[in-house]
């Protein structure tokens, strides 16, 4: 997602999964996809802010993205004032609590113990590893699809932006990735009377026409690239 206000862009918010893995500050990973880190490092040295979300493909980004690259990165939801609109972003990968499988898994992946088994790990072995779990994801993302689940997925995402903003900090537009449908759903908070938005911003893949967001001050738009 991109937040633009008059004079351009400002924000950069990569929500995770960016990448079909990066796991920590391998060089591996730096040489691999480095035409992309070269796209980015160039947005940020003129001055737009970049904020990375680690999502379930990308782990452990703080010794490269942020202590050398200088960006942000955030590895749960966060709320950012843009232009007149309150902004939470998140990966979304905590919006089913019933998932319990999947939420100790992301614990143990995010634990310090395992940041420390993967810096010593060589890069080519992690890649290896990541690339077998990558095939079993998108495997099950395509009969997900192929299941006609789409619109119990889409549920999902509605009821958790609307519980947050119940339970947690206000917001006028919340944005989430994760999940491999488009979403862009409008509702009214009955307690408050609000106006809010949901945005879902679906998969980086060709065969899935990716689009990312753009906020400005009219409310923002879908940009397909």
């Amino acid at each position: 997602m991109r937040a633009r206000l008059s004079d351009g862009t400002t924000h950069l918010f990569l929500v995770g999964d960016i990448f079909d893995l990066w796991v920590g500050g391998h060089d591996f990973f730096r040489l691999r996809y480095k035409n992309t880190v070269s796209l980015i490092s160039n947005l940020k040295r003129h001055g737009v802010e970049i904020i990375y979300f680690e999502g379930n493909h990308d782990l452990h980004l703080q010794t490269f993205w942020a202590d050398e690259l200088g960006c942000r990165v955030a590895i749960g939801p966060e709320y950012f004032d843009l232009g007149k609109f309150r902004v939470r972003v998140e990966h979304g990968d905590e919006m089913n609590p019933d998932d319990r499988g999947y939420l100790l898994l992301r614990a143990i992946l995010r634990s310090q113990l395992m940041e420390s088994i993967i810096r010593f790990l060589p890069g080519s072995i992690i890649q290896a590893i990541g690339n077998k779990m990558s095939r079993s994801s998108r495997k099950w993302t395509s009969n997900a699809v192929n299941a006609r689940n789409t619109n119990s997925i889409v549920q999902l995402i509605r009821v958790h932006a609307q519980k947050v903003f119940q339970t947690q900090n206000p917001f006028d537009l919340i944005v989430s990735g994760h999940v491999h449908v488009v979403d862009d759903y409008t509702w009214v908070d009955k307690s408050s009377g609000r106006e809010l938005r949901s945005i879902n911003l679906g998969c980086w893949t060709r065969e899935q026409s990716p689009c990312v967001f753009v906020l400005d001050d009219s409310g923002g738009n879908w940009v397909q690239v």
